[in-house]
């Protein structure tokens, strides 16, 4: 008998693997309707589409039909595209049908208040009774770019871009942008969910689908809020065991945009400092920028775990060279000098001005002899105290004179990476768009993942590093909980405590289990509490105690 993982995941599955797709609420007046039926056309949906709208007839060209129930046969998936009191119907009619798997792409629940969170809530409660999967409501659907299946409300210009970054974001609009980005430094997704409202779906059930999915090497998360800490943990913690890195954006480290992200999800943000030492403890990536959450998955898709902090540096460039330099520090990366045995072989590589030294400026002499970097990276490579090589290049932007030559020098570089004892990280000077014949360079040598810009690039090796790290202490056993069997209470301070404790009862628990906490001592009055003041030696903070009492300061319930 399956567990309920793996019935979950089963589910999952499901959904982002349709045969057969319906795109209800198709209308030739929607922008939605166009680009969902688009996106599926031009990216290779190789099942069924059929479009149903109540009046029939022709939309988009092609027929439609009334109803669910009126299609030649049951669909695999529904995405919905109708107005926000229909959504429960058309869910009604689906699942008569035998229809199991929803997109909903209708906004209006939750996200606006107290009306829209009980149409949401009715959704929730039938879908659960009826066994139905839905992602949404008020999202864009998702890219199965690796199965070509792009149920996905807004255009998706082409190329669409196949690898092995996993994209699962709480935001619509950002979807898109992030999906141009990554085509934009040659990164490819294998899968991107847009999860609105996670109503019934959640971010941490296609995180647990992703770690399956041997589709996808990493998994990038955009989050407004994390609902439920206790699966966070746990899918967290099941990655890293896996050797799938998370690499996480996590808003709301600011008091607006804690309040923002509120109004636009109808979510908690959290408290950002907890947020960040639990990642920490987990393993999780965090970082501040779209652009770093792309080329760190990026990386840590292409490349797994790095063997170790130690770097040596290949540029052409001593300003670059200085200026890696800087951001190595920074991120905590070393950077030693070459062997003797290394700097013997690079004096007799390089130009009799270069400086032998790490970061190596082989310098402007690589416009005279092409070879010059190449050669210098496969010494550096073989150096003993090398645990990674930074190699300072990017492939060409636009089609030079001779593209054949081109083309036969950067197949030389990527067989020497290829071939080198120790994994070689690209990066570029700076953050542009990798051209479609740097693409094309790409893909036609082996060459491999650029890094875009010093800046972006040099943190996300930082961070590659610090999850290696965590990885092979995962790996070792060293993050293991240290508690290996609950603690029994059966303190008469905390017997009978339900829903919001006393600050005096949940101290006292968190005491008896061994936690150490601030003393305190409750008092019924004012000569109790100066006894106790002079007990503990001043300063002391007075607090008001009362059951169901949360927010102590909010009605002037803190002294010092």
């Amino acid at each position: 008998m399956a567990t309920p993982e793996s019935g979950r995941t089963a589910e999952v599955r499901r959904l982002f693997n349709p045969g057969s797709i319906a795109l209800v609420g198709a209308t030739d007046k929607s922008g939605w309707s166009v680009s969902t039926l688009t996106n599926l056309r031009t990216h290779g949906f190789p099942g069924r589409v059929y479009l149903v709208n109540p009046r029939g007839g022709i939309v988009h060209g092609e027929r439609a039909y009334p109803s669910l129930s009126s299609l030649p046969e049951p669909v695999d998936l529904a995405f919905v595209m109708v107005p926000t009191s229909a959504v429960l119907p058309v869910l009604r009619e689906g699942a008569e049908c035998g229809i199991r798997s929803y997109v909903v792409l209708t906004a209006g629940f939750g996200e606006t208040g107290e009306e829209g969170a009980r149409l949401e809530a009715e959704i929730v409660s039938f879908a659960r009774e009826h066994g139905l999967t839905v992602l949404g409501p008020n999202g864009n659907g998702y890219i199965n770019a690796a199965a070509g299946i792009t149920p996905y409300g807004l255009p998706i210009a082409p190329p669409l871009l196949r690898g092995s970054v996993g994209v699962v974001l709480q935001s619509g609009a950002l979807a898109s942008s992030v999906l141009g980005f990554a085509k934009a430094r040659n990164v490819g997704i294998s899968l991107l969910v847009s999860m609105g409202n996670e109503a019934l779906l959640t971010f941490t059930d296609v995180v647990d689908y992703l770690i399956d999915d041997p589709a996808t090497k990493s998994i990038a998360l955009f989050l407004e809020s994390i609902r439920n800490p206790a699966e966070f943990t746990r899918v967290a913690r099941r990655a890293l065991h896996a050797g799938k890195p998370i690499v996480a954006l996590k808003i709301g480290r600011s008091e607006l945009a804690s309040h923002t992200a509120q109004a636009h999800t109808g979510a908690l943000v959290g408290d950002d400092n907890v947020i960040d030492a639990a990642f920490r403890q987990l393993g999780v990536v965090r970082v501040r920028s779209l652009e770093d959450l792309i080329i760190t998955a990026g990386l840590l898709a292409e490349y797994g775990p790095l063997p170790g902090r130690r770097l040596g540096v290949v540029t052409p460039s001593g300003g670059a060279s200085e200026i890696i330099a800087d951001r190595a520090e920074d991120e905590g990366l070393e950077l030693p000098p070459f062997a003797p045995e290394t700097v013997a072989k690079l004096k007799a590589i390089v130009p009799p001005f270069a400086s032998v030294q790490n970061p190596l400026d082989v310098t402007g002499y690589v416009l005279v002899d092409r070879t010059l970097l190449g050669q210098a990276l496969e010494a550096v490579a073989t150096d003993p105290g090398i645990d990674a090589v930074v190699l300072l290049s990017e492939p060409p932007k636009v089609p030079p004179p001779d593209p054949a030559a081109t083309l036969a020098l950067y197949s030389a570089y990527a067989k020497r990476i290829a071939e080198s004892p120790v994994p070689v990280v690209v990066v570029s000077n700076v953050l542009t768009d990798v051209s479609p014949f740097a693409r094309e360079v790409q893909q036609k040598t082996g060459y491999p993942y650029v890094l875009g810009g010093i800046e972006h690039g040099m943190q996300a090796i930082g961070a590659a590093v610090r999850w290696s790290e965590a990885y092979r202490r995962a790996v070792r056993g060293e993050t293991r909980a240290r508690v290996r069997h609950p603690v029994t209470v059966a303190s008469s301070s905390v017997a009978g405590a339900t829903g919001l404790w006393a600050e005096h009862r949940a101290a006292a628990l968190l005491a008896e289990a061994g936690l150490p906490v601030v003393p305190a001592t409750l008092v019924h009055d004012e000569d109790a509490a100066a006894e106790a003041a002079e007990r503990y030696g001043y300063p002391v903070v007075v607090k008001a105690a009362a059951e169901g009492l949360g927010h102590k300061s909010d009605i002037g319930g803190v002294r010092l």
